[in-house]
């Protein structure tokens, strides 16, 4: 329970309710209202739709300091009919546009359209670029990564465009309303999540609930984790290039293996970190060719889900980032590619096979080469030549500091999420949790977060077709804040609610116990 903040909530929420009209600062003449360090670009009167209520949207600019960088361009919407509550939203990948502001991701239907009506105010920035505008053009994301050449700009996308948006976003809410916010979100996915866990750890005193989905935490050693396992597959002349068919042929071996270990073979593995096929038999006999694989083929496959292992620290004494969960339906497609064979790509080449490649290549390049020309077909992480810049952009880049005592100090709450077969390793994730319950005790931990994952889903959200990928985990986390009540193991569903599982818990996770498989009563969690 949080006694302080309960009483602030009636108090906040009664004051914006029966504040006066004219109290408030017209949609119209906010442009002329008095900011510090943000200008309002636009203000612009939204009717009520079956969508949305009515509202005033904002778009807004933070200047840099640099002349030749960008500014955090932002867009604030405020409803007529404010609960007192504003909602902070994280970004995407690369960063460069303005994110939707919908209630999380993997959410329920239901939920998707029932946020709009909560009545917060929102709000989101594209973190101090945009992609419009980057010096390498924003065809693909490799070049979008671009924008790092300018300092300024890669210290806002690394952490400080988190609490620039926040200041000036709370600065456009208070002038609006005549009254601050009196309950404060963060809600972030991905690049989103890693913003959302610089929010927890470098300003908790900021905010009352985070929801963190599928953090890329330590992205350093993810960048890592993404041309280690694709570069596999490109070089020595593409030999251990993996096509759609063979790509089929392992992922048929692992659910083969891997499936059955739930308790029920349905095209869902339920303990991603049971799952340890052993993929020797598809290895060719002499002679062989067609279904099976070479040796440099079955290396190359290995190492997707081998571990980054560094000869040195980075951020928070870090030595690498977990492989690639082998549940991953979509892997083929992410690391290895889509076509016959490979595109072999180049410094200057736009045909890419992987996805996972170009998101490396643009941090190979921007981030640590500096020179848009680089080979990333030759990058080592270990080689001594890359060490001091791969550590100084750890420092500034990565959220995996273990200690949020500043977050449960203040009487906030976190949830923490993963998808079991993401391209963000949920291993990783779990390993942050882990470090999290180590360097703060479990007790401590249970007083203020929870940490789920979601079977068989990869990073999309997307997992064998029918089966539960979704939970509404915004609306766990705001009862939890306002109302002090401590969410347990949930329930998963799918888009259409016909199939359920429980959502566990980590480490749990749900093992059939007979019964109907399409009913979260027939799973149980269990360590």
């Amino acid at each position: 329970m949080k006694p302080l903040q309960l009483a602030g909530l009636a108090g906040g929420a009664m004051l914006a309710a029966a504040m006066p009209a004219n109290a408030r600062t017209a949609c119209a003449e906010m442009s002329a209202a008095p900011l510090d360090g943000v200008t309002i670009t636009s203000a612009a009167e939204v009717d009520a739709t079956e969508a949305a209520p009515a509202h005033c949207e904002i778009l807004a600019q933070i200047a840099p300091a640099d002349p030749e960088g960008w500014p955090i361009n932002l867009r604030v919407v405020l409803p007529e009919d404010w609960s007192g509550h504003a909602v902070q939203f994280g970004g995407g990948g690369f960063n460069g546009t303005i994110p939707q502001q919908a209630g999380g991701r993997w959410q329920t239907p239901a939920a998707a359209q029932d946020f709009p009506f909560k009545g917060h105010a929102t709000f989101s920035g594209d973190s101090g670029h945009s992609v419009d505008d980057l010096p390498h053009g924003p065809d693909i994301d490799v070049r979008r990564a671009s924008f790092a050449l300018n300092q300024e700009a890669f210290e806002r996308y690394a952490r400080r465009s988190v609490n620039e948006t926040y200041g000036a976003a709370m600065q456009i809410i208070e002038a609006h309303y005549g009254t601050p916010a009196d309950l404060r979100y963060f809600v972030g996915f991905s690049q989103g999540g890693k913003e959302a866990m610089v929010a927890a750890q470098d300003h908790p005193e900021d905010y009352d609930g985070i929801l963190v989905g599928d953090p890329v935490a330590n992205l350093t050693g993810l960048k890592i984790a993404h041309l280690q396992s694709s570069l596999g597959f490109y070089r020595n002349g593409g030999a251990g290039w993996v096509g759609p068919e063979l790509a089929q042929l392992v992922t048929d071996a692992v659910y083969a293996q891997c499936d059955p270990q739930d308790g029920l073979e349905d095209g869902w593995i339920a303990d991603f970190e049971g799952c340890e096929p052993d993929l020797s038999s598809l290895l060719c006999a002499e002679g062989e060719t067609g279904d099976c694989l070479t040796e440099a083929q079955l290396e190359a496959v290995m190492n997707v889900a081998r571990p980054v292992e560094l000869d040195f620290e980075i951020a928070n004494g870090l030595t690498g980032h977990a492989g690639y969960p082998w549940g991953n339906t979509a892997w083929q497609g992410s690391f290895a590619g889509s076509r016959p064979v490979p595109s072999r790509p180049g410094p200057s080449q736009d045909g890419y096979d992987s996805y996972v490649y170009t998101l490396g290549d643009g941090y190979a390049r921007f981030f640590i080469a500096q020179d848009p020309e680089y080979d990333t077909l030759g990058f080592d992480p270990n080689d001594p030549a890359l060490r001091d810049r791969i550590v100084a952009v750890s420092q500034i880049l990565d959220a995996t500091n273990p200690d949020l005592s500043g977050l449960r100090d203040r009487g906030g709450r976190m949830i923490l999420y993963a998808g079991g077969a993401s391209e963000v390793p949920p291993a990783e994730v779990a390993a942050y949790w882990t470090r999290v319950n180590e360097t703060m005790g479990a007790d401590a931990v249970t007083e203020f977060a929870r940490f789920y994952i979601f079977p068989s889903i990869n990073h999309g959200g997307v997992g064998p077709e029918g089966m539960p990928n979704r939970a509404d985990l915004f609306s766990v986390l705001e009862t939890w804040v306002t109302e002090g009540t401590a969410p347990g193991d949930l329930v998963n569903s799918n888009d259409a609610g016909t199939i359920t599982r429980p959502l566990c818990q980590y480490p749990a996770w749900p093992q059939y116990q007979g019964g109907d498989e399409s009913a979260a009563e027939s799973f149980a969690c269990v360590p």
